[in-house]
């Protein structure tokens, strides 16, 4: 069984054999909070201190029609692996989502059609491109489905082959299984089947794509651990796996639920404005744990913030945190609009206000209202398509403004015209 390792400050606590991290990078994703256990961390420490790339992944189950909060951490973990050069493999569970991995809960999860599953990995997989194409620069992450490999699988074979490889005991000690057996609430065969089957996602993908690490949530423990021993066992060769933190308030509580209920990523369930919102009202001994998690600010810079715990400072930190992981997660949104509808305002209240005592041609009106330097560069902007009245694109610099009216010169450029 691999062994169980906990990180913190760059120590290793392994069963009183204490060791300290090597590499920055792995001394950096302590310091932000994302590690949390790791099997034969000296290896892996070892292979990041050299240098040596790292193909890894990370899979999801496609439960909804939307990844949430929680997922949020993974997301960020993945871009810091992809920008420290490894390959990332990101696993949608068109196989294991039509059974669903044992959970805490007192029943086991709903059973969803496949079409629904097919639904949800549409409109998840949008999400996710939309996030790593706009947030990783070289957007070389591969994509794979359980379903093209696991729907495969002759059941005797599988059982002949892998079964004996697979312990019941240490299966029932799972925590996600053991407290559902102590409280004698129903677990069913098919929940119980799904250590094997994510253990074989990481055999495959190790066979087939040189993945050598996976990565998920301490929650995920269990299965990762059973992964890196299928792979030690099947093909003697040395696998790893590492598990984030789960995402939880000061008062212990699982980050991502709102009064109106969970934050989704996906604009279409939760708007960019609502999802900021909910980012700039976190508790106060919240903030510095999460700038640490979801900014790129150095540890000193986010560490001030601990003095001002309390006091109205911390709002400048929350409203930090609120951009980057708004425009993270919606690299579209306007920061500017979604703040001035935040305090009650319009784009268009806070405009500035410029009166004229009489009609005037708008390449003249562009150069009073200090939209344009002279009159040479406003009939440029007007016939290259730089200028809009009321969000229509206006070429004719002879046209009149003679009413209310918004102007716009490209995308941050904004003047109302009060006649």
């Amino acid at each position: 069984m691999a062994s169980l390792i906990y990180v913190k400050e760059n120590i290793v606590y392994d069963n009183g054999n204490n060791y300290t991290l090597k590499s920055s990078f792995l001394q950096e994703l302590d310091s932000r909070g994302f590690l949390y256990q790791c099997t034969n961390i000296e290896a892996l420490d070892t292979i990041f201190n050299n240098n040596e790339n790292v193909t890894f992944y990370l899979g999801y189950d496609p439960t909804a029609k939307s990844l949430h909060v929680g997922h949020l951490l993974w997301i960020r973990l993945v871009k810091k692996l992809h920008d420290a050069g490894h390959k990332s493999i990101i696993l949608i569970g068109g196989a294991t989502g039509k059974i669903g991995d044992p959970t805490w809960k007192e029943t086991q999860r709903k059973m969803l059609d496949y079409n629904t599953i097919l639904d949800n990995i549409a409109s998840i997989n949008n999400k996710l491109m939309s996030i790593f194409c706009n947030n990783i620069q070289d957007n070389s992450i591969t994509i794979v489905n359980n379903a093209d490999w696991l729907s495969k699988l002759n059941y005797m074979d599988f059982l002949r082959e892998f079964g004996p490889l697979f312990s019941v005991n240490k299966m029932l000690a799972m925590d996600s299984v053991s407290s559902r057996l102590q409280r004698q609430q129903h677990l069913s065969f098919l929940e119980f089947n799904y250590m094997l089957l994510q253990a074989y996602d990481f055999l495959y993908l190790f066979e087939n794509y040189n993945c050598t690490l996976q990565i998920g949530g301490q929650d995920q423990w269990s299965n990762i651990i059973s992964g890196v021993d299928l792979i030690r066992r099947k093909k003697e060769q040395e696998a790893y796996g590492l598990s984030i933190p789960l995402l939880l308030t000061s008062d212990g509580k699982k980050m991502g639920k709102s009064e109106s209920g969970t934050v989704w990523l996906d604009e279409n369930m939760l708007s960019p404005l609502d999802f900021w919102q909910y980012w700039r009202n976190v508790d106060d001994k919240d903030v510095v744990k999460l700038l640490k998690l979801f900014t790129d600010l150095s540890i000193d810079e986010i560490e001030k913030y601990n003095d001002y715990i309390g006091s109205k400072e911390i709002n400048e930190g929350k409203i930090i945190l609120a951009d980057a992981v708004t425009s993270f997660v919606h690299p579209t949104a306007n920061l500017e609009d979604i703040k001035l509808a935040a305090s009650g305002k319009t784009v268009s209240d806070a405009m500035e206000i410029v009166k004229l005592d009489e009609p005037l041609s708008l390449d003249k009106a562009l150069v009073k209202a200090g939209l344009s330097e002279s009159a040479t560069q406003a009939k440029q902007l007007i016939s290259g398509n730089g200028v809009r009245i009321d969000d229509i694109v206006i070429n004719d610099y002879k046209y009149v403004i003679d009413r209310l009216c918004v102007v716009s010169v490209g995308k941050k450029k904004f003047k109302k015209f009060v006649i």
